[in-house]
């Protein structure tokens, strides 16, 4: 799995592990069982059939267990879901546009670029849209994504914590260049975002900056 750059990465990250663990030790329980019933029921030890009228309390444990890991799955899941809803009021908006097969990103003072670029520390309100099929904004390392509908408009939020370069992919399929759909996403110290922002500075020199090379 790619590293995680925000505290809600992390979060996605805690909730696949944990998935993960009652996985293998629900699997072990079940095969375990399987083999025990194997060696304890042959037809050489019991040679006759004989009815079992059941358990209660194991029936109440196997189904209470279920169902309470199933409520905690769905409480780490809201959780984090939730953040992703939230909008902060500092919370700056940018554009997201999706094309066959490229991305685009319109800021506030109408300034466009073919990667996105982010101030640290300040949460961004994504405005996704597509101008043509559903395209999937997709950024790994932050372990988010939202469709891209054509006349639609919707949000993610993102919380860029670490200066550096991110992938940006397409997660729907859309077609024959599908596959390279593919941009950065640029968080940069807060000086350098507003100098690239004001014409101040290209993004060739803004990415040698996140790149930790000024």
């Amino acid at each position: 799995m790619l590293p995680g750059v925000q505290s809600h990465a992390l979060a996605v990250d805690d909730v696949a592990g944990f998935i993960l663990w009652a996985d293998i030790i629900l699997f072990a329980i079940v095969v375990g069982a399987m083999f025990l019933f194997v060696f304890k029921y042959h037809k050489k030890r019991h040679p006759r059939a004989v009815n079992i009228h059941g358990n209660v309390p194991l029936e109440v444990v196997w189904t209470v267990v279920p169902v309470l890991l199933v409520l905690y799955m769905f409480y780490l899941g809201w959780t984090g879901y939730i953040q992703t809803r939230f909008t902060p009021k500092n919370a700056m908006p940018v554009k997201v546009i999706g094309r066959q097969w490229s991305w685009s990103f319109e800021y506030a003072n109408g300034k466009t670029s073919d990667s996105m670029f982010v101030p640290l520390g300040r949460p961004i309100k994504c405005l996704i849209t597509s101008v043509d099929v559903i395209h999937g904004f997709y950024v790994p390392g932050f372990r988010e994504k939202q469709d891209a509908i054509p006349g639609r408009v919707r949000y993610m939020m993102l919380y860029p914590e670490q200066i550096g370069h991110y992938e940006i992919s397409c997660s729907q399929y859309c077609g024959l260049n599908h596959a390279l759909m593919q941009t950065q996403l640029v968080v940069l110290p807060v000086d350098k975002f507003n100098q690239w922002l004001n014409g101040g500075v290209s993004k060739e020199e803004v990415k040698e900056v996140a790149s930790g090379n000024p």
